[in-house]
């Protein structure tokens, strides 16, 4: 049988990379019939899959769009937390604050990074060090618009703002997990680190601009819900029990 090799290398630094994969693909992998791999090699992490080549066509675009996720997520989360000084937040707000900078314009920069690349093997930090500084240049300017000092009202009308813009989509929230119309678990927050408030992140993170909820969810992460989305929360049919 015939087979297609896929091999995806980062830094060390970016282990994150390699284990995203691993988590967002290795059911549809093993559902295609192949198998996968991650690990540590000469100082760099490599996620590695091979699949039947009658089916690589599902998942090239698949593996693709994740590693458009570990650039538009992960790297712009690590960017912008070098850059991004407010005074003003509380830790958690500043999170959420960074989770909706990413959020802001997330479709147009996966796009672009997906312009971007090429066949296996795929070296994210070369990508984005050679053939993304547009990328760069962009967030950098980003990083100039925000203020240093930001008051939690402020922090609500800006992401609320975000919200209002994002593309008549919704999202499920269904226990601990979100997820998409399609009902694919949706893991972006992973890339920004664990800590409070995931499930609200999660949602900033989807670019979506309605939510579902099929259960109460903490009470911070719902204070923020109402707070970003307002009537854009819907309630399922189990939610009332």
């Amino acid at each position: 049988m015939l087979e297609m090799n896929y091999l995806v290398f980062d830094s060390e630094y970016h282990a994150i990379t390699t284990d995203y994969l691993n988590r967002s693909l290795r059911r549809k992998i093993l559902s295609l019939g192949g198998q996968c791999e991650s690990g540590n090699k000469n100082g760099r992490v490599y996620f590695s899959a091979t699949v039947p080549k009658e089916r690589a066509k599902y998942l090239k675009p698949a593996l693709e769009d994740k590693i458009a996720d570990v650039i538009a997520v992960n790297y712009k989360y690590d960017f912008f937390k070098r850059k991004v000084r407010v005074n003003g937040l509380s830790g958690v707000e500043y999170e959420l604050l960074l989770s909706a900078l990413i959020s802001a314009d997330l479709e147009e920069d996966k796009r672009f990074v997906r312009s971007k690349l090429n066949e296996s093997p795929y070296a994210v930090d070369g990508a984005f060090n050679f053939l993304l500084k547009p990328l760069i240049e962009k967030w950098k300017e980003g990083v100039s618009f925000v203020p240093a000092y930001f008051f939690p009202d402020q922090l609500k009308r800006f992401i609320s703002y975000i919200v209002g813009e994002k593309r008549p989509s919704k999202v499920y929230v269904m226990g601990d997990k979100v997820y998409d119309l399609s009902y694919n678990v949706l893991d972006r927050s992973y890339l920004t680190g664990e800590g409070d408030c995931r499930l609200i992140r999660e949602i900033i993170l989807s670019s979506s601009g309605e939510v579902e909820l099929s259960a109460p969810i903490p009470e911070k992460d719902e204070f923020y819900l109402k707070e970003f989305f307002g009537e854009k929360i819907l309630f399922g049919k189990g939610y009332f029990g």
